[in-house]
């Protein structure tokens, strides 16, 4: 669906600037603060999964520290009875007990590696299924049980509706894969104090978060804090705070207030922090002959770890396709495994691989195309032919993006689906190899528009230009720019008008929220839309002070309308005055906005007037080609095809970019990511970078990638947009079914990746 591009005025070509800095090394992160002045910081973590540290008749823990201090340029040691963020408690295996400070990082490690600990070592509780059954020592993630009170959903009668059903599918599925997010820069941070001022920088997707926590932890004034974040060298929902802001800001206490970065090493990094969730469900689907989906039914599993929290999320099972009779219920279980937490896109991509299945199996006993199956069943609207129906349960809302058929359709189009679909394991390539296709989408859990828990301010310069300062990081993706090319719009500025002044600050900034859920664009972008309409006013108001306004009787601001930089009056546009004659001798001008709720703002949907509480998630369908070599194990992507409903695309470069990763996601987390764990000990054995099967450029065919930014007109967002950062990467199951189908066997990811011995197994080869 197709919209007027946006006023773009001027050359916007400066907006690529984030990734200039990036790719030129001139972006500066957490580790370029004071060199040459600063002590360093490293970790001494847990070598067992579960237990106390042991503590002496005064109650002292019986950490012994002396080698570490005895080492040269050590200057100091710090447990968990100086780190409030840590513990005496062991829960999984890595976990930080104590740590170093010294003249450089390597000392610091080595320091910290003599540290020894004495444990009174528990019951460990590793695999969840045995955590999820009655009787199961405690893993100790949650009081009384290792098992949450499940999450139900329930519409129709499910039981009736398998009755009424010509054919029922039933399947118990396999565990999901698991994997931490391994980014580049591994968390760190540099702290030091002022007096009894804490000053901190950190890599992080949302600094006031992270500056809360610590102002929490510690219990300062959060006025003392000052809390600083600039670029973020990858995060995908790993950097949503400042887990290292706390230790950092500890050691720098221990050492007089001296400047202290603390850098976790990989391994650290990959046991201390959140990591994606595995999950596992057993779904039965109900259909008639004719494909009409009647009754579903799925229990579910989701293993968080120590103390993790998110869950497989059924989102789009529930909300994509009409189903009458539907039932889900989702138990998280804890476990002595590390925690899980946000990944980008979080519960979406593990339920998809679960219920993409049963409907691909359920396609093939109903002698229907899958694609076919989806498309008869999707909730669109047989009046408008749109996806503008109600939500089937309470509170029923609609969509404020609208464009998952289209998300369909678009790669049903572009992949040639019609002519290469074929039946399970029936077609074999020119070399050998067996081929494979498939189309999986759905509406997505992500992308809401937050409200005015999200803000945004600016500074209108004294020759009449716009300075954005942003409460976020800055990140390749756009982030900023998404902000500045709304307020160019708003004000009707030229966009090289509009720049970022600073961001990150939590000292000048209000905050811009979470970069994470794909809540970005239309929650800061809200905010800065607001900021805009004020700054707006502020501008029309002082050139009504103005000649030629000045001599016009009778007019208000109301009268005026702006553009290329100027304002003029909408009766006759050759009187006007251009913003830097607007501000000669006026007052400053800095405002400040906040964001909006999700309501229908701009147009109805689904025959509801404007103001209705609505839902605003992302949307998109990808369709995955490959060729399976059924000796060797080895899966070849032939081709990809990722459609993501924008809403609307304001940021052209940064909405390609985010969709591209969104296929090397995609298939990173289908062929490669996935945690190796010792069940004896609970240790994770893939704790390196090297053994953690990330893959490389090397092993990304680009060429193959095609990417689709649709409009569907958000109704709730600013000028229509909404975020994708979630749903460009949540179809990974497309790879899954496009195996399946080569081969006609499904695929035991077994909490990990699905390597070549996976899909050898799967086919009785090893």
């Amino acid at each position: 669906m197709a919209l007027t591009p946006l006023n773009v005025i001027g050359d916007p070509t400066n907006k690529d600037q984030a990734i200039n800095l990036i790719l030129t090394g001139k972006m500066d992160y957490y580790a370029d603060r004071l060199p040459g002045r600063k002590l360093y910081g490293a970790y001494k973590t847990s070598t067992i999964a579960h237990g106390n540290i042991k503590l002496d008749a005064s109650g002292n823990p019986l950490i012994d520290t002396s080698k570490a201090l005895a080492e040269p340029g050590v200057k100091a040691v710090v447990t968990y009875k100086d780190v409030p963020t840590w513990t005496q408690g062991i829960f999984y295996w890595g976990q930080p007990v104590a740590g170093v400070v010294a003249d450089d990082w390597f000392t610091a490690i080595r320091a910290a590696s003599l540290i020894t600990v004495q444990y009174d070592v528990a019951a460990t509780v590793f695999d969840p299924d045995a955590a999820a059954q009655p009787g199961s020592p405690l893993s100790g993630g949650a009081p009384n049980s290792n098992t949450s009170t499940p999450s139900v959903v329930t519409r129709g009668d499910v039981n009736a509706g398998f009755t009424q059903s010509d054919v029922v599918v039933q399947a118990d599925l396999p565990w999901t894969t698991t994997y931490q997010h391994n980014m580049l820069e591994p968390h760190g941070t540099v702290a030091w104090w002022v007096g009894d001022d804490l000053y901190f920088w950190t890599g992080s997707q949302d600094i006031h978060s992270g500056k809360n926590a610590v102002v929490n932890s510690l219990g300062i004034a959060a006025n003392k804090v000052h809390a600083f974040t600039h670029g973020t060298g990858g995060g995908h929902g790993d950097k949503t705070g400042a887990p290292c802001g706390v230790p950092a800001a500890v050691m720098s206490k221990k050492v007089g207030g001296a400047a202290v970065q603390v850098v976790e090493t990989r391994p650290v990094n990959m046991t201390t922090n959140t990591r994606q969730f595995d999950a596992k469900a057993s779904i039965k689907m109900g259909a008639k002959n004719d494909g009409t989906l009647v009754a579903c039914d799925v229990t579910a599993l989701s293993n968080t770890g120590a103390s993790g929290f998110f869950a497989i999320a059924f989102y789009g099972l529930q909300n994509s396709y009409t189903i009458p009779n539907y039932r889900h219920s989702v138990t998280t279980v804890f476990t002595n495994q590390p925690s899980r937490g946000a990944w980008r896109c979080v519960g979406d991509p593990p339920a998809a691989q679960e219920y993409d299945r049963v409907l691909d199996t359920l396609a093939e006993k109903l002698n229907m195309t899958p694609y076919d199956l989806r498309m008869k069943n999707l909730r669109v609207n047989p009046q408008t032919g749109a996806f503008d129906l109600p939500a089937q349960d309470a509170p029923n809302r609609v969509w404020g993006g609208i464009g998952l058929k289209d998300c369909f359709t678009t790669v049903y189009n572009n992949s040639g689906y019609a002519t290469k679909w074929h039946k399970t394991g029936t077609k074999t390539l020119a070399d050998g190899r067996m081929h494979g296709i498939a189309i999986t989408g759905h509406l997505d859990s992500h992308g809401s528009v937050n409200g005015a828990t999200r803000g945004g301010s600016l500074v209108i310069t004294a020759d009449g230009k716009a300075l954005l300062i942003v409460g976020g990081a800055r990140g390749s993706e756009g982030a900023e720019t998404i902000c500045t090319s709304i307020v160019a719009e708003t004000l009707g500025m030229v966009y090289a008008d509009v720049r970022v002044g600073e961001w990150g600050n939590t000292d000048v900034s209000i905050t811009g929220g979470i970069q994470a859920g794909s809540g970005w664009t239309g929650g800061a972008g809200s905010a800065f839309y607001t900021v805009g309409q004020n700054a707006r006013t502020a501008l029309f108001t002082a050139a009504l002070t103005k000649a030629p306004f000045n001599t016009i009787s009778g007019i208000t601001i109301n009268d005026l309308d702006a553009k290329n930089s100027s304002v003029f009056l909408k009766s006759d546009p050759t009187k006007t005055l251009t913003y830097r004659q607007v501000m000669s001798g006026t007052a400053p001008i800095a405002v400040g906005g906040t964001g909006w709720a999700a309501t229908l703002r701009s147009r109805s949907v689904g025959g509801l007037p404007i103001g209705t509480v609505c839902n605003t998630n992302g949307d998109a369908a990808t369709c995955t080609e490959v060729a399976v070599d059924t000796e060797t194990g080895q899966v070849e992507i032939l081709g990809t095809w990722n459609a993501v409903d924008t809403g609307r695309t304001i940021y052209k470069n940064g909405t390609i970019k985010e969709m591209l990763s969104g296929c090397e996601l995609q298939i990173a987390q289908s062929l490669f990511y996935g945690d190796v764990y010792d069940s004896a000990t609970g240790a994770l054995i893939s704790s390196f970078y090297t053994e953690a099967m990330v893959p490389t450029a090397m092993d990304m065919n680009g060429g193959v990638f095609n990417v689709y930014d649709l409009e569907s007109d958000d109704s709730a967002g600013p000028y229509g947009a909404h975020g994708i950062g979630e749903p460009c990467v949540t179809n990974a199951s497309s790879i899954t079914c496009a195996i399946y189908n080569a081969t006609g066997v499904w695929v035991d990811f077994n909490h990990g990746a699905g390597t070549p011995n996976k899909i050898l197994k799967a086919l009785g080869k090893a």
